[in-house]
């Protein structure tokens, strides 16, 4: 889950750089339609990311040595 994660993450820098340069050559229009592959890729991260912090996991029990 978590190189998902990332991978999410280096995707959404990747769109964010492209809508930026967009923005600068006047592109509105593929600014727009970046941002909203961009909400998508941050609802997914989020979900992701709920997913991750609702893993349960055991704690391991540690065996005290009888002294």
């Amino acid at each position: 889950m978590e190189d998902h994660a990332v991978g999410v993450e280096l995707q959404l820098t990747e769109l964010v750089e492209k809508r930026e340069r967009a923005l600068v050559q006047g592109r509105t229009d593929r600014a727009e339609e970046l941002t909203a592959e961009i909400e998508v890729l941050q609802t997914e991260l989020a979900a992701t990311a709920e997913r991750i912090a609702g893993e349960h996991f055991e704690v391991p029990e540690i065996e005290r040595e009888e002294m």
